[in-house]
């Protein structure tokens, strides 16, 4: 049974309930939390830089914010595009100083698609084109919203040694899309699909795909050799109370797969962690930043 957090303080727990180690932050709180306050406070948010970048035979938006190493990479959700981010970067600066990076996916947003490099895997090599595009330099570190937990997944699986951790918020797990689960989501949406083709093209893919999306999922697995924070909604994904048991219950599972993987539950939070509880999430990201910059001078 996963128990809940206070404010301002974390609770991490594996499968079978016992803790696993977890350190508690000490970083820039945003408000409603008496944290004390540190140097972390100065990053001012730079202009961003907003660009398309050609990849593949189409072109990907990126909005970057100039920083330190390593990148923070955000992986919107399923449907959503870099925007979703908008209210947290400024925090996740002010926290890091870090270059932070968002994109819309193909086909969402300000981005076009190419049909024959819709798959995920396809879609995280262009992905990784366009960063390379760009000329950002160093590492990174992810956070994957929902969805982008796979492709947070699939970009670590590829580029394993350009990967320092990752942060995952209320992420996709495949273990939880069972075939059943996957076919009932079919049903579900599958009326939908065609509609989507010539109004919203990025959701008709990722409707066609849902099946493949899951077989190559299962055949990338999360590295062992990337740490990870795992924050679970208190109020996560699912339509029912059993859907949403099974959904923890692969975050669970994920985080009993290595010894450096840490589940940390979001008290009150809803699917949109990053709304509900931006404290968390910036003060765990920013945490993880800085842990991941001192083993890079190590």
């Amino acid at each position: 049974m996963l128990k809940p957090l206070i404010l301002c303080a974390f609770l991490a727990v594996n499968s079978l309930g016992s803790p696993l180690p977890y350190v508690p932050v000490q970083l820039p709180p945003l408000e409603g939390c008496s944290l004390p306050l540190t140097k972390a406070e100065a990053h001012s948010l730079p202009a961003a830089v907003d660009t398309l970048v050609r990849v593949g035979g189409h072109q990907l938006h990126f909005t970057v914010w100039p920083g330190q190493q390593p990148i923070l990479l955000l992986e919107a959700g399923g449907g959503d595009t870099g925007a979703v981010w908008q209210q947290t970067v400024k925090a996740l600066y002010r926290a890091t100083g870090a270059t932070i990076v968002t994109y819309d996916r193909a086909g969402f947003g300000r981005s076009s698609l190419n049909p024959k490099r819709m798959s995920l895997v396809q879609q995280v090599k262009d992905l990784k084109a366009g960063l390379d595009k760009l000329r950002l330099g160093g590492d990174y570190q992810l956070v994957g919203h929902s969805f982008g937990g796979y492709f947070s997944t699939l970009f670590a699986a590829r580029y394993p040694r350009q990967v320092r951790a990752a942060v995952l918020l209320d992420a996709s797990h495949v273990a939880f899309y069972t075939d059943a689960r996957v076919a009932a989501f079919q049903r579900e949406y599958g009326g939908q699909k065609e509609q989507f083709r010539h109004t919203e093209p990025g959701k008709y893919w990722m409707l066609a795909n849902a099946e493949q999306d899951v077989q190559e999922m299962r055949r990338h697995p999360f590295p062992t050799t990337v740490p990870v924070v795992d924050i679970l909604a208190d109020r996560s994904y699912g339509n029912s109370a059993a859907e949403r048991a099974e959904w923890a219950q692969a975050h669970q599972a994920f985080v009993a797969g290595a010894a450096n993987r840490t589940l940390v539950l979001a008290p009150g939070s809803g699917h949109y962690v990053m709304q509900d509880s931006p404290q968390l999430v910036v003060e765990t990201v920013a945490r993880v930043y800085q842990e991941c910059k001192a083993q890079r001078h190590l």
